[in-house]
């Protein structure tokens, strides 16, 4: 464990100077800023001009949501950057030698970054949330965007070979967080289509859908992890 936050606070160095990474971490509360005083402000300032002060309040769940899965895909994602960035300066396959091996680098590259994700959202969602939250609320969106990040970062390094193309693909894999929105928008055998996503069934469960659901979205979520763990074994050992 100890090996292991010591390669924790080296991956924060190497953050620390990269300025895009550094603008990652930052950028969840930056956006938490926005949407808790600039949401308001644009309806009354500008909408309530038009008529339509309050089209915006039926969605302020919604963005709560949008928020918690920015902070949880966000932190992971740089955790994914950082192990794509030691595979371009080929040095991963020596840290995975040393004395933490596999299970400690996985941890402090991936599993760490998700665990201070989750901890971050559960204290900074209450303080920009746009609605109150109850506890349930709170627990399952720290929870589902903490596990969404840790497949989203999983994702960038199995399917990416380098820093650029992970950018890309962290850009794509958002969809598998935005699948939360499919249950509003969507209506019919469509949503079908979805229901292999984990967030899909959280949006469900969001739209007053019973605890069936969070159930199945946890054994998707299983069942991502092991698969994308499994290739990125193949892909590193």
């Amino acid at each position: 464990m100890t090996a292991s936050l010591k390669m924790f606070r080296y991956m924060l160095r190497q953050i620390s100077h990269e300025a895009m990474m550094v603008m990652l971490v930052i950028a969840p509360f930056a956006v938490g800023v926005i949407f808790k005083f600039g949401i308001p402000l644009f309806e009354s300032k500008i909408l309530d001009r038009f008529g339509y002060g309050d089209v915006l309040v039926p969605y302020y769940d919604l963005f709560s949501w949008l928020f918690a899965m920015l902070v949880g895909m966000m932190f992971a994602f740089v955790g994914g950057l950082v192990v794509l960035g030691e595979i371009d300066d080929g040095i991963t396959k020596y840290i995975l030698v040393t004395p933490p091996g596999e299970a400690g680098y996985l941890f402090s590259r991936i599993i760490m970054p998700a665990i201070i994700s989750g901890i971050v959202t559960a204290l900074i969602l209450p303080v920009f949330a746009l609605t109150h939250l109850s506890m349930i609320q709170i627990a399952v969106m720290t929870v589902s965007t903490v596990l969404c990040g840790f497949v989203t970062a999983l994702l960038v390094v199995t399917v990416s070979s380098n820093k650029v193309e992970g950018m890309a693909v962290g850009k794509l894999s958002g969809i598998f967080g935005v699948t939360f929105f499919a249950p509003l928008v969507l209506r019919g055998s469509i949503g079908y289509l979805f229901m292999v996503f984990p967030m899909y069934h959280i949006g469900v469960w969001s739209q007053g859908g019973s605890c069936l659901y969070l159930m199945i979205a946890a054994v998707l979520f299983a069942l991502w992890i092991l698969v994308l763990y499994r290739i990125f074994r193949r892909k590193f050992i």
